[in-house]
C-alpha cells in the first residue's frame, strides 16, 4: 500500500535512496511486514510504502519491490539500503536492475560481532565504513588487520563496494544503515 501524495512527493523532490527492511508480525494475523522508506530534505522519515506477505523470502520481496516499481517505474540513480537478506538482493537485481544496492552497516556489524565473538573491532570498523578517502580507508583496513585478519578477509568478502562510503558507486546521502526502517517496524 502507498499514498499517492507519497509516491508524487518521491519522484518530484525526494532524495532517490530507499531503505527496505521486513519485519515479524507478532499478532493474530501474523506474517511480514515490508517497508520501503526515504529521508525527507528535512532528514525526516518519509514513509513511501508497505505491504504485508507471508515471511521474508525470495518471492514475497519479489512481488513487493514489482509493486513499488510499479508505483515509482524507472528512476536514475536509485539505491536501496537493506540488511544482507539474500532475498532482498536478489529481488533488487531482478527488479531494479540498474539500481544499487548498499548494505546497512550496522547489520554487519552486529554480524560481525556474532561471528568474531570478544574481538573489538567495532568503533574501528564504523570508522572504515564512513571514511571519505580512500588512504583513510586503507589506513583503518589496516588496522584492523593488524588486531585480527580474519575479521578484515570477512569484510573485503562482505564487498566494500556495498558497505564503505568511499567504495559506493553511488551516492547514498550518507544514509548508512537502516535506521530509518527500524524506526516504523516499531510502530
Amino acid at each position: 500500500m502507498a499514498l499517492g501524495p507519497s509516491i508524487e512527493g518521491f519522484k518530484s523532490c525526494i532524495r532517490p535512496v530507499v531503505v527496505v527492511d521486513g519485519t515479524f508480525l507478532k499478532c493474530k494475523h501474523q506474517g511480514t511486514l515490508f517497508i520501503a522508506t526515504c529521508l525527507d530534505g528535512n532528514n525526516q522519515v518519509y514513509p513511501l510504502t508497505f505491504g504485508i506477505g507471508d515471511s521474508e523470502n525470495d518471492q514475497s520481496w519479489h512481488w513487493f519491490l514489482t509493486k513499488l516499481q510499479e508505483l515509482v517505474g524507472e528512476m536514475n540513480d536509485l539505491v536501496f539500503i537493506s540488511d544482507r537478506n539474500s532475498s532482498i538482493a536478489k529481488a533488487i537485481a531482478r527488479v531494479f536492475p540498474n539500481s544499487l544496492h548498499g548494505i546497512c552497516m550496522y547489520h554487519l556489524g552486529q554480524n560481525m560481532k556474532a561471528k568474531f565473538r570478544g574481538v573489538e573491532v567495532h568503533d574501528i570498523f564504523y570508522k572504515c565504513s564512513k571514511a571519505y578517502r580512500v588512504v583513510e580507508f586503507n589506513q583503518i583496513m589496516g588496522q584492523i588487520k593488524g588486531i585480527y585478519a580474519r575479521v578484515a578477509h570477512y569484510l573485503i568478502e562482505a564487498d566494500p563496494k556495498k558497505w564503505a562510503r568511499i567504495h559506493f558507486d553511488g551516492r547514498r546521502y550518507c544514509i548508512m544503515t537502516t535506521n530509518i526502517a527500524e524506526c516504523l517496524n516499531g510502530i
